[in-house]
């Protein structure tokens, strides 16, 4: 039996239901025209976009269409100076010459000097086409750079097309020849071909209107650019198309800048159809969009009426669950009449309706127990917060997020010392007033431009912190892109690197210069000597000078090495007050120094002068001493080499006179430069035959693992069995083989017999490693990578057991090619050596870009470390950088027990030389040493 509702009690499905509904239909039919007005303006906005990518093609055609017109016309001008003749004599500054030929075809010639004057001119009569003093000077300082000719549109104020082109004259003049032709015909062209108006217009303009140098139509084309003007507010400049509505109705413009020029060039295109466009398109989504709604209204209508009547019981009843009555509620859903077949979703939500009671005690107990474990993790975010925050700004580097712009959004506390923000940092504050380099006028946004633009994940670079006390500091930056609150921002990390740079610059004196006397050292002299003697001028003539002090080593036996130092700086300041300026100085042995001596008039250095370098006298603390000096004096003449000649042959007759008598002055005669060319030529034919007899045998010396005392690997080192069966230093072949380009010969055989030897050994059972030299011309052969992946496969060597040592990196000619090749070393399990670190600039740059594991300190700077503090620094600061930077340390030369304990108080890794064993065959080789 059914009750009657209360009086106060509405039915909810009569009244709530309808009420829904209409709302919902309203709703709906709003929603349907506000989705095809959407659409229909959507398809207007696609039309019109069509139209403007049309247009903006079309302007790019016609731009090229320009282009090509303007450089064909250039090419005219340049085929028009090709048939000019240079006249002889005086005539090379007349351009009277050039009026045949050239006046019929064009309206002004000039000829001009490399400073930019104007040396000659010719004009057709009446005709004023010449560019001024600043395109000229342009065009002298672009071609200058260049060595290339140029054309360029000058419009000052008649526009021309104006050409210039470098020649030398007979006389070895160089010159430039300007040809000058009206634009007019260009302009008439490019209209006449696409018949679209054409307006050149300058960018400096400070007119409320845009300074127009020529237009197709005159009047017609300036109005039509003034109205583009406006409609950008006169930002012509920094537009490259417009498409719109104007005072003078719908156009379209292309600009771009003249080729050669600083003038703007607009083409203007009339596009008035498309306003007939717009109307009609507007029309037809109008009425698609009122026709469709009526439609859909009715569907509407129809479809929503009969559900929305069983959800607004199940609305009603679905408060009576929160209050417990579910009898109630489970009567009132029985009002819904299901269907049997079809089910929608109306009767999903009946069925969870009844499932949600079961729900409710179990979703009680899951709350309190979420809520505890809430409050856990709460506390346990707290904690990781402040660790975070505090790790933040105890962080020993700066630590900057930023914008691109580079305001900064947080700085920690090192920054914010550094930059003199104590606090917080100002709202305005940008990172790059602190972070530039005001040299090269680089900031630190300026620098991410790489970041932004290629899918970087991160980026390091150098910058300067400029400070707020007004210091600058060197900083190594690392840079990444995060995202905080859906913003993009750049994370940038800091380490100043400013004592590390310091250090460098020490150390890449150090290694270019004697520390001794302060002139430059062996391998330095040789560089320069080499750049001076390959830009030497005609009327110039070199000298070399080698002077060697007499019984140097017994001197310092006698009083030390102290007095011994002090007589190498004295007698270095000597030499240079007595020859002048007119020099290259350096110390080139243990008492040998030196000197490439440049002048003009062709004779020899003055005598008294050399004669003075003999004798000196020097203060040895008990008394004075005069010690003595024998002088090599050898003459640069076009048949020698290079300086490495120039050197052999004054150290062979230095030895060959100081038996003779030291003290004195030898100069150096053709005859022995013929001789030393001929030994040099008798041993390149004996390696030659070595190579081809296999006449190379390999020596090994070992190398000490300071931490295990024991041998950790060995050296391969090259020897050559001459005719009679004796071995032959490898200092007296190895120059003669890189100069030959026999090097990558000679590294392929040593690099085979070498891995058959570590093949052996891994065969034996012996775990040894095995270091084999790799010199640069052989690292840049085109297939060196797979050259020696077939000798691994052919030698069956352990890649993991192979150490390659680089030898000459000076030579490298393409530092990232050897870059990639060691990577693909080290991926088949090999380690990297850099040999001879610290002699020359670039151990350091090598050391950052090759991904080496060993750093071999060249032995100059070992063997006297017991006795020179200057090398204990030196050696100290190579070791301290390079496990730093994770890599391990060689010492090599090593020759006395003093030098192993300074060396193992250094902590260096490992050490190498003569007071371990020298180099020996393998038949002799000794792996058992211990220290």
């Amino acid at each position: 039996m059914n009750q009657a509702l209360p009086n106060d009690t509405k039915s909810p499905a009569t009244v709530t239901g309808l009420s829904l509904f209409q709302k919902l239909c309203a709703l709906i039919i709003i929603m349907i025209m506000l989705i095809m007005l959407g659409r229909g303006y959507i398809s207007y906005l696609q039309t019109m976009g069509k139209y403007d990518d049309q247009v903006q093609n079309r302007l790019q055609r016609l731009e090229q269409t320009f282009t090509t017109l303007a450089q064909r016309s250039s090419h005219e001008l340049f085929r028009s100076a090709d048939r000019y003749t240079q006249p002889n004599g005086d005539a090379t500054h007349n351009v009277t010459a050039l009026i045949p030929s050239l006046m019929s075809e064009v309206e002004s010639v000039a000829i001009i000097s490399k400073q930019g004057q104007i040396l000659s001119s010719a004009q057709i009569e009446g005709a004023d086409y010449q560019p001024g003093s600043d395109e000229i000077q342009s065009a002298v300082a672009t071609i200058a750079t260049t060595q290339q000719p140029m054309a360029s549109l000058i419009c000052n104020p008649d526009c021309i097309q104006s050409v210039f082109i470098p020649l030398i004259s007979d006389n070895g003049d160089e010159l430039i020849i300007n040809i000058n032709r009206s634009a007019v015909l260009l302009f008439e062209d490019f209209y006449d071909i696409t018949g679209t108006e054409l307006v050149v217009f300058s960018p400096q303009s400070t007119n409320a209107e845009p300074d127009v140098k020529f237009s197709s139509h005159g009047a017609e084309g300036t109005r039509l650019l003034n109205a583009i003007a406006q409609a950008l507010n006169l930002e012509l400049t920094t537009a490259q198309h417009y498409f719109g509505k104007t005072a003078e109705g719908y156009l379209a413009a292309h600009f771009f800048e003249l080729p050669g020029s600083t003038l703007h060039l607009a083409i203007i295109s009339d596009e008035s159809a498309v306003a007939s466009l717009a109307a009609r398109t507007i029309s037809e989504v109008l009425a698609a969009a009122l026709v469709t709604s009526l439609l859909l209204s009715l569907v509407v209508y129809l479809v929503l009426r009969p559900p929305l009547k069983k959800l607004a019981i199940i609305t009603n009843a679905l408060p009576l669950l929160s209050g417990g009555n579910f009898s109630d509620a489970r009567q009132a859903l029985k009002k819904i009449k299901r269907h049997k077949k079809y089910i929608d979703e109306i009767d999903l939500l009946h069925h969870t309706t009844e499932d949600v009671n079961n729900a409710l005690d179990l979703l009680s107990s899951n709350v309190l127990r979420q809520r505890n474990e809430l409050q856990e993790k709460v506390h346990a975010l707290t904690e990781a917060k402040q660790f975070n925050e505090m790790l933040f700004d105890n962080s020993p580097m700066v630590i900057v997020t930023h914008r691109e712009d580079g305001s900064i959004h947080n700085l920690n506390a090192m920054g914010r010392t550094l930059s003199g923000l104590n606090n917080k940092p100002a709202f305005n504050a940008n990172i790059n007033h602190w972070v530039r380099d005001p040299e090269n006028d680089i900031t630190l946004s300026g620098s991410l431009q790489n970041l932004v633009d290629k899918p970087q994940k991160k980026l390091q670079n150098e910058l300067p912190f400029l400070t707020g006390d007004g210091q600058i500091r060197d900083f190594l930056w690392t840079h990444s892109i995060i995202s905080i609150d859906n913003s993009r921002l750049f994370l940038s990390l800091g380490v100043d690197i400013t004592e590390t740079r310091r250090a460098e610059e020490s150390l890449r004196w150090l290694g270019e210069h004697d520390r001794v006397t302060g002139l430059l050292n062996r391998s330095t002299f040789i560089e320069e000597a080499d750049r001076h003697i390959h830009s030497m001028e005609p009327n110039q003539y070199i000298d070399l000078v080698m002077v060697d002090i007499d019984n140097f080593s017994e001197f310092n036996d006698r009083f030390g090495f102290d007095c011994g130092d002090n007589l190498l700086r004295k007698f270095a300041n000597y030499i240079s007050e007595e020859l002048g300026d007119a020099r290259l100085l350096a110390r080139t042995g243990s008492g040998e120094f030196c000197i490439l001596m440049i002048q003009r008039n062709h004779g020899q250095p003055q005598p008294h002068n050399l004669d003075a370098l003999s004798r000196f006298q020097i203060d040895t603390g008990g008394g004075v001493e005069t010690i003595s000096a024998t002088i090599i004096v050898d003459h640069y003449n076009v048949d020698i080499d290079g300086i490495d000649d120039l050197l052999s042959n004054a150290t062979s007759l230095m030895q060959r006179m100081k038996s003779k008598g030291k003290g004195h002055v030898y100069h150096a005669d053709d005859q022995d430069s013929k001789e030393s060319r001929q030994e040099k030529y008798l041993l390149k034919e004996q390696l030659l035959e070595a190579l081809n007899s296999n006449r190379l045998v390999l020596f090994y010396q070992p190398i000490v693992d300071m931490h295990s005392h024991n041998v950790s690997h060995c050296e391969c080192l090259v020897r050559m069995l001459d005719d009679e069966g004796s071995f032959i230093a490898p200092a007296k072949f190895l120059g003669i083989a890189t100069e030959c380009g026999l090097m990558p010969r000679i590294d392929y055989i040593v690099l085979e017999k070498a891995m058959r030897q570590l093949a052996a050994w891994q065969q034996a059972g012996i775990t040894i490693q095995l270091s084999i030299n790799i010199t640069a011309p052989t690292l840049e052969q085109p297939d060196f990578a797979e050259r020696l992946g077939d000798i691994i496969s052919a030698t069956g060597a352990t890649p993991e057991s192979l150490i390659f040592e680089l030898v000459e990196t000076d030579a490298l000619e393409n530092i990232e090619n050897a870059r990639k090749l060691l990577e693909q070393i080290k991926v088949r399990g090999a380690q990297i050596a850099l040999d001879d670190f610290g002699i020359g600039f670039t151990s350091f740059e090598y050391l950052r870009e090759l991904p080496v594991d060993y750093i071999k300190i060249d032995q100059a700077f070992i063997r006297f470390i017991n006795e020179r503090e200057n090398d204990q620094t030196l050696v100290r600061s190579i070791i301290e950088m390079s496990h730093s930077l994770g890599k391990k340390v060689i010492a090599e030369g090593v020759e006395k027990k003093a030098a192993v304990e300074i060396l193992r108080d250094m902590q260096v890794d490992y050490i190498q030389g003569y007071y371990l064993s020298r180099p020996v065959p393998i038949s002799a080789l000794d792996l058992n040493i211990h220290l």
